[in-house]
């Protein structure tokens, strides 16, 4: 196992950094495709491997098992030249593709068929070029879209609708692979996380979104104080939502750790894993848990229709459109069997870190003193999946002539 050559998209990407740590320890070589800038190949396992790690393993000792190669996985050959992709192709034993785009913002259906859904189709291609490679396809447990009940790892299509166009383009890309793979025959496993969040031991993240929205707006709203009403009592902030719902919040590093191991067993191959928590927080336990994180303590969660009775404030309706398109999300979720997760994990000593108000804290308090990151603009509306999608899916078919 340790002799093989694994080749890895989206490993500067937040849960691919932390999967290609995984097998790096593990003794893999590894092929990690990058996009194309204007770092070197050095600058880019900055992104990858904590300095820390950096030093501590050695740069040359790094570079020794890791190729950085420049590339696109939505272009045919995937960026590269016809002799570089064959070559490529010939080299490599496995292959995890954990690049994908998870922008919701208006006109971004097209980046998510492109990336999500032809980008997949194009790496399948490439698995059954020149020699077989197994396929290790991160995916998300949302495919599930808006069911609700028990969803059974094994099961994609119940007819289901889509909270946006990220759940409905992750799954197009699942379906583009289940007809693909019963073709061409080539072993794959397929991983379903949950919502990422920060890890464990650092707080760190890399995307400042999911709950981290919320951390944000409601710090902004305590540092602009508190208003009273007429009264003179403090103004609730009403956020509409179940507070008996769960939302299955998952931290990179386990999800990480998960991944890696079950992949590394021969029981995986042809199988679907949900990487979920098992006892995920409810929406109520959360509330309290960002009154004592962010120190604003005038959260109420409030049911549908009683949000609806009343009129909203102007911090309302500002905190609805900076959190509009995770609202989805507030009022229930499916419940992710994991049999076979648990089936794979069990004896490793690899076990889901129960999310508790402590690791709330530390989530916040890293958000915060990294001032919500780089790419802090978080989209205000869910939008539709425009007519690019659809392009991309009613001509799939001519990627495997």
């Amino acid at each position: 196992m340790k002799q093989k050559t694994i080749f890895i998209t989206g490993a500067t990407g937040f849960l691919g950094s932390y999967v290609a740590r995984e097998l790096f320890d593990a003794g893999f070589h590894l092929k990690l495709l990058v996009r194309k800038t204007t770092t070197s190949a050095k600058e880019r396992l900055y992104e990858i491997f904590p300095a820390t790690r950096i030093l501590s393993y050695g740069l040359k000792a790094l570079l020794k098992r890791i190729e950085i190669i420049e590339g696109d996985i939505s272009r045919n050959y995937l960026g590269l030249s016809a002799r570089e992709y064959f070559k490529l192709a010939d080299t490599v034993d496995e292959v995890f593709h954990c690049a994908e785009t998870t922008k919701l913002r208006k006109g971004e259906g097209d980046a998510l068929a492109r990336i999500n859904v032809l980008g997949t189709a194009l790496i399948s291609l490439f698995c059954i070029t020149k020699r077989p490679k197994r396929l290790h396809y991160i995916s998300t447990a949302y495919v599930a879209g808006n069911r609700r009940g028990t969803v059974l790892e094994g099961e994609l299509e119940r007819g289901q609708s889509f909270n946006n166009g990220y759940e409905r383009s992750k799954y197009e890309a699942e379906r583009y692979l289940a007809v693909f793979l019963g073709q061409y025959r080539i072993p794959c496993t397929i991983y379903r996380p949950s919502i990422i969040t920060g890890d464990t031991i650092t707080g760190y993240t890399r995307n400042c979104d999911n709950i981290y929205v919320f951390f944000r707006e409601l710090n902004r709203l305590k540092a602009r104080g508190m208003p009273r009403n007429g009264n003179s009592f403090m103004t609730p902030l009403r956020i509409p939502g179940d507070k008996y719902s769960t939302i299955n919040l998952l931290p990179v590093d386990y999800a990480a750790r998960a991944i890696a191991a079950i992949s590394m067993q021969a029981e995986s191959i042809n199988k679907t894993f949900h990487i979920v928590n098992p006892s995920p927080p409810t929406l109520g336990e959360l509330a309290v848990w960002l009154v004592a994180a962010t120190g604003n303590n005038r959260i109420k969660i409030a049911p549908l229709h009683e949000f609806k009775m009343q009129p909203h404030t102007l911090e309302e309706q500002l905190f609805l459109r900076r959190t509009a398109i995770f609202q989805p999300y507030m009022f229930g979720e499916a419940c992710f069997d994991s049999t076979n997760t648990r089936s794979l994990l069990s004896g490793t000593g690899i076990e889901c870190p129960i999310v508790t108000d402590d690791l709330i804290c530390k989530y916040n308090e890293y958000a915060v003193g990294m001032n919500w990151g780089r790419k802090g603009q978080i989209t205000e509306k869910m939008e539709k999946v425009d007519n690019g999608f659809e392009y991309f899916l009613n001509h799939l078919n001519t990627i495997i002539i």
